[in-house]
């Protein structure tokens, strides 16, 4: 009998802890200890994966965390912190094309001295090294090569966003990345928060393929905020790999996300007007005002919907479902203090969204805040779609009536 096991494996650290900057649009809070500690106490997730360990300011605080007891490398790949949550790998780099398309990919590995090779040998395709998600001199099916040579896996990072993804800016098909015989070298590609398996099972090419969601978290609060849950022995590397292979029982039982319509990409938008797209995709060109060009982004259903095989997805018999939540923060009526007497009263955000009772929500935090809550959970709550960077957002759900939906 495997056990659940949640990961988010896409995690990036704003600050090491001298203060210097590795994603300069993280928040500062993004430490490493402050990422541990926040996926423990408040997220109720098992496996964090970092996405900046190829900058040597990010290395310089593991070798001090392993100093002091604090991480523990373990046999199968990953750090141990606590006997509670295994820490991840990774390094986040951006690609470019022949054709100067742009891609970000996610490298992880299963030990530290393989991430501080591939660190070491990074530095000779990219500037800096200390910041994170730099642009090496290298393609995609390049970077591949360096990642395997290492002893590490490649996953394209948010696959489908418009403006640094294979599929968003790069290329119409993996193919066009890799070799064909190395595209069955890529054990998972990430959805991004602007996608889910329904946007992305309309790619034929994509049928073998497991998907990640992972929350490419900027901020404390963002961490968890899209999260993969695996079925599999224990929280180590090579579990993960089984998993993401199907391979030994191991698997994905379920990718957890954001409805579509909440990211900030979902549809095509106009930086000139300011318009997002209402007309049925694929909308390529402002249907307000015209405007195209650099001027105009193209949202991620609308990529899609412009390069599918399928006009309908097509899941194949491993597919997880793909389950929509409505993170704390997007609920109305919940703001940080609410926020933090709920992750108080009911221990994480996890049991808030998705097992707490209505009757202990409606004593924590009231009838209303916790009616919305509960109409998250049940997919019910109106949203207006995301695009051009800024996200959707919920609205109240009201009967035709015009009284409050409630589910008590």
């Amino acid at each position: 009998m495997f056990k659940k096991i949640i990961a988010d494996l896409h995690i990036h650290v704003g600050r090491t802890k001298q203060g210097r900057a590795v994603k300069i649009t993280a928040s500062p809070d993004l430490t490493l200890p402050g990422i541990v500690r926040e996926s423990l106490t408040r997220k109720g997730i098992d496996i964090a994966g970092i996405a900046d360990c190829g900058s040597p300011g990010v290395l310089r605080d593991v070798d001090e965390l392993m100093a002091a007891g604090e991480l523990t490398e373990l046999p199968e790949g990953g750090l141990l912190h606590r006997q509670r949550l295994t820490v991840i790998l990774g390094s986040e780099v951006e690609t470019v094309e022949e054709g100067g398309g742009v891609a970000h990919h996610l490298a992880y590995f299963p030990f530290l001295r393989q991430m501080k090779e591939f660190s070491r040998v990074m530095s000779r395709y990219i500037s800096n090294m200390e910041l994170s998600s730099q642009r090496a001199t290298l393609s995609s099916a390049q970077l591949q090569a360096v990642v395997r040579a290492i002893g590490g896996v490649l996953v394209p990072a948010h696959a489908f966003t418009p403006h640094k993804s294979v599929y968003g800016n790069a290329a119409r098909r993996l193919r066009d990345l890799f070799p064909v015989e190395e595209t069955s070298l890529l054990p998972a590609l990430e959805l991004g928060l602007s996608a889910d398996t329904d946007i992305a099972d309309r790619l034929e090419e994509l049928e073998h393929v497991s998907f990640l969601s992972s929350s490419d978290a900027h901020s404390l609060p963002k961490i968890g905020r899209e999260y993969t849950v695996f079925e599999m022995d224990n929280s180590t590397f090579k579990e993960i790999m089984l998993a993401l292979n199907r391979e030994s029982g191991r698997r994905i039982s379920a990718n957890y996300g954001l409805d579509p319509r909440l990211g900030r990409y979902h549809r095509s938008s106009c930086s000139i007007c300011g318009k997002v797209a209402e007309s049925p995709p694929p909308v390529l060109s402002c249907e307000f005002c015209g405007r195209s060009g650099d001027s105009f982004t193209r949202g991620v259903l609308d990529r899609v919907v412009e390069i599918q095989d399928y006009e309908e997805p097509r899941h194949p018999s491993h597919r997880p479902p793909y389950c929509y939540q409505v993170p704390l923060e997007f609920i109305p009526g919940v703001n940080k203090r609410v926020l933090d007497h709920l992750i108080s009263y009911f221990g994480s955000e996890m049991a808030v969204l998705h097992s707490a009772s209505g009757d202990d929500l409606k004593k924590a935090v009231g009838w209303e805040i916790a009616n919305h809550i509960l109409l998250g959970r049940e997919g019910l709550l109106k949203l207006h779609s995301g695009g051009g960077g800024n996200y959707g957002r919920v609205v109240r759900a009201r009967t035709n009536e015009g009284e409050q939906m409630s589910l008590f």
